[in-house]
């Protein structure tokens, strides 16, 4: 009987083990009501920049760029995106890749060998969020690099930005 019970135990871990591994399942309005797999994305969250520089691949003509404060807070889901104007999306598309360092923010880093581990990046292939949005004034494609996984980066209009993921 003890060694039952032990296997009905197993059994039950093991079970369970695999639904904390398995996609949520979220009842959508678009399938009827069926119970669909949300997959887990690495990006959702609430997320707050913790720094800003000057890109690396700046050309020096003209101003300095200088970080937007719009960018200090955002807020990935997987139905929705809110945050400064660029980022606030009723239907976001999220597509996560792996590139190598030379192709990190659109293989505009001038020596990627150097500037991709002096920028954080210690592996040679990086988890890269692309997210995108189709409004009624336009469309807006983004790339969201990943330091670790309460970390990531844009590059936007010559300034890098780093974000920390935060509690809420």
């Amino acid at each position: 009987m003890k060694i039952l019970a032990g296997a009905r135990l197993a059994i039950a871990c093991v079970a369970l083990a695999f639904s904390a591994c398995s996609p949520a399942a979220e009842k959508s309005a678009e399938t009827g009501g069926v119970d669909v797999p949300t997959p887990h994305n690495p990006f959702f969250g609430t997320w707050e920049m913790t720094a800003s520089a000057v890109a690396p691949w700046w050309d020096h003509k003209g101003d300095a760029p200088t970080p937007d404060p719009a960018m200090a807070k955002f807020i990935f889901a997987p139905d929705k995106s809110s945050g400064p104007p660029m980022l606030t999306c009723d239907k976001p598309r999220y597509t996560t890749n792996i590139t190598p360092q030379r192709g990190l923010f659109q293989g505009n880093l001038p020596d990627a060998a150097k500037d991709a581990p002096a920028l954080g990046f210690t592996n040679p292939d990086v988890i890269v969020m692309s997210f995108s949005c189709q409004s009624g004034t336009g469309d807006f494609l983004a790339d969201f690099p990943m330091l670790d996984d309460a970390t990531i980066m844009l590059g936007l209009d010559n300034v890098l930005y780093t974000f920390k993921r935060t509690a809420g």
